[in-house]
C-alpha cells in the first residue's frame, strides 16, 4: 500500500466520456444517523453510474473510521463501482482487505484504494491539502468525481464551529469550481442546533435520511 507521503492519485480513464453534467458542482449535506443503514445507502447511490457515464472517482474522508472499514462499508458491500478511489483518513493503519488486489478499483498500477493520513480531525490544513491533491489530479478526468466526507460531528468535535465553517465553505467552493460533487455525513442528533445551522447554508440541497 502506498504511505502517508506517497505522491498523489494518478488516472485511469474509462472508455465512456458521458458526463452527469447536470450534477456536477453540487455539494449535499447528509443528515443520518451515523452507521446507519441510510447513512451508508446514500453513498452507494451517489457512486453508481449513470447509465451511459464513466463510472465516478471517489474520494473518502474518514475522521474516525479506518480506511478498510470505509472503503468496506462504501465500496465492498455497496453498489457504486467508482474507478478510482482515494482515502484520507486519520488512522494510519493498513489492513490486508485495503491492501489486496481484491479490494479493486485503485489508481494506476496499485493494487487498492491510495491512502493518505492527516495526524488528527482537527488538522483542517492537512485534510484541506490531501483533498486537493486528489482532486487536482483528477481535474482532467472524463468520469466525474464524488468526494464523501465522514463526518462533520466528529470534525465539530475537534474544532469549533466557526473554523468548521471555513474549513467546508473552503471544501465546496473548491468542489464547484472544479465541476465535482460532494456529500458531507452529519448526525443531527451528535450535534447542538446551533452547529448544524451554522453549516446548512454551505450547502446546495439537504438529503434527510433519517
Amino acid at each position: 500500500m502506498p504511505t502517508a507521503d506517497a505522491p498523489p492519485p494518478t488516472r485511469t480513464t474509462d472508455d465512456g466520456d458521458d458526463e452527469d453534467a447536470d450534477r456536477g458542482g453540487e455539494n449535499v449535506l447528509v443528515l443520518a444517523s451515523t452507521g446507519d443503514e441510510g447513512d451508508h445507502a446514500y453513498c452507494a447511490e451517489r457512486l453508481a453510474s449513470a447509465h451511459g457515464a464513466a463510472p465516478p472517482n471517489a474520494l473518502l474522508v474518514s475522521l474516525r473510521a479506518s480506511p478498510d472499514e470505509r472503503f468496506d462499508a462504501v465500496v465492498r458491500n455497496g453498489s457504486g463501482r467508482p474507478s478510482n478511489v482515494a482515502i484520507v483518513s486519520c488512522d494510519r493503519t493498513r489492513g490486508a482487505a485495503a491492501a489486496s488486489s481484491g479490494s479493486g478499483h485503485g489508481p494506476g498500477l496499485t493494487p487498492g484504494p491510495w491512502i493518505a493520513t492527516v495526524d488528527s480531525p482537527g488538522d483542517l490544513t492537512g485534510l484541506g491539502v490531501r483533498i486537493r491533491q486528489a482532486l487536482s489530479n483528477w481535474a482532467d478526468d472524463p468520469g466525474p468525481v464524488e468526494l464523501c466526507f465522514h463526518d462533520l460531528g466528529t470534525l465539530v468535535e475537534h474544532v469549533d464551529d466557526r473554523a468548521a465553517f471555513r474549513f467546508c465553505h473552503a471544501v465546496t467552493r473548491h468542489i464547484r469550481s472544479s465541476d465535482a460533487r460532494s456529500h458531507f455525513h452529519l448526525d443531527p442528533d451528535a450535534v447542538s442546533g446551533r452547529t448544524l445551522n451554522t453549516l446548512r447554508p454551505l450547502f446546495d440541497r439537504v438529503e434527510d435520511r433519517r
